[in-house]
């Protein structure tokens, strides 16, 4: 298997259940306009960054949709957790991504 059929640069799946191995080549043809939609999403908000939850209200998307496109961006150096942690949807601390590394946001 080559890098590029590899996670981040594919979706990933959890163990060797068949079912997650298929949806992720099922949504693997649509993943990098996906992910340009996720990046982009996040790019208004700059240096303070935003939460998946609050992208995904914004975008009307679930965001079972969001997270592991964030991950994934993360992983390829183009989306960076910041230090800071904000209430999600079900009111628990959740990651705050930025397209600005942590020390340029300070």
């Amino acid at each position: 298997m080559d890098d590029e059929s590899k996670y981040p640069n594919m979706p990933g799946w959890k163990g060797s259940k068949s079912t997650g191995r298929e949806a992720a080549f099922a949504v693997a043809k649509d993943i990098t306009g996906r992910r340009r939609q996720v990046w982009e999403a996040f790019e208004p908000y700059g240096t303070a960054g935003s939460t998946c939850d609050a992208i995904a209200e914004r975008l009307s998307l679930p965001v079972h949709i969001l997270r592991p496109r964030a991950s994934e961006l993360e992983k390829l150096g183009r989306l960076y957790a910041l230090p800071e942690k904000r209430p999600g949807q079900m009111g628990h601390n959740v990651t705050v991504y930025s397209v600005y590394k942590p020390a340029e946001a300070a």
